[in-house]
């Protein structure tokens, strides 16, 4: 079994060891503002820029509810999805019984899978959960992944500009519940900036993204050369 203590505490180890379908149903209720979850998943997946061929990791992938979206994106994809929770992968093999689609019971931090195998790596809102060492090593990990042309896409809660904006998503995503174990990682992602951490880990943010109203944010990254800089001003699209 994977070591528990990649969570940031005891509850999120065992919410996830026993994830279903109550999970599915919070994380529906989450993006009801936004648009509805079909919605948004599918914008996710445009943000990835996938292309017919591709090969696609997608780190603390949860209980697959972003698989299906890449592939209504795009058909012609091998998709690998990572997670720690053994309820979230039960859940995931049994929603997700595609061809090209597989899932790993495995750590994101070190994933043991081969560097440079992936042409996109996918994170999607799992950083906030993680405290900051945490997060670099997944990050760290997807730019291993990534093959030297590849893209990372990174997506997470953000900070609203609107106060009144900034209330309503702490009240609707039970950021205000007191002992809430997501409020002080999330807090803290937010505090040392998702770009930022991204570059430090070796990658090149080329392109950010925000859902409408803006409560997530995504940055989509390409492995950076280590003599380029420090990979938080680059310019330029997906070509």
């Amino acid at each position: 079994m994977p070591p528990a203590s990649a969570y940031s505490n005891r509850f999120l180890t065992l919410a996830y060891r026993r994830a279903g379908r109550l999970y599915d149903l919070l994380v529906w209720w989450a993006f009801l503002p936004l648009g509805g979850e079909r919605a948004c998943r599918l914008e996710f997946a445009r943000w990835l820029d996938v292309r017919p061929g591709h090969r696609v990791a997608s780190l603390c992938c949860g209980t697959g509810s972003m698989e299906p979206a890449l592939l209504a994106e795009q058909r012609e994809l091998s998709i690998t999805g990572v997670d720690l929770g053994e309820g979230q992968i039960r859940r995931a093999r049994q929603k997700n019984q595609l061809a090209g689609v597989s899932y790993l019971l495995g750590d994101a931090r070190r994933t043991g899978l081969a560097a440079g195998e992936f042409d996109r790596v996918l994170i999607v809102l799992a950083l906030h959960e993680m405290n900051r060492p945490d997060r670099l090593s997944v990050l760290g990990e997807a730019r291993r992944l990534c093959t030297a042309t590849g893209r990372v896409l990174a997506i997470e809660h953000a900070r609203p500009s609107r106060r009144a904006s900034r209330l309503l998503q702490s009240l609707w995503w039970f950021l205000w519940v007191p002992g809430n174990p997501e409020t002080k990682t999330s807090r803290d992602l937010q505090r040392h900036g998702l770009a930022r951490e991204m570059a430090e880990c070796g990658l090149t943010v080329l392109e950010r993204h925000t859902t409408h109203p803006d409560w997530i944010e995504a940055c989509l990254a390409a492995p950076r050369d280590p003599s380029s800089g420090d990979g938080t001003s680059a310019k330029g699209s997906v070509p």
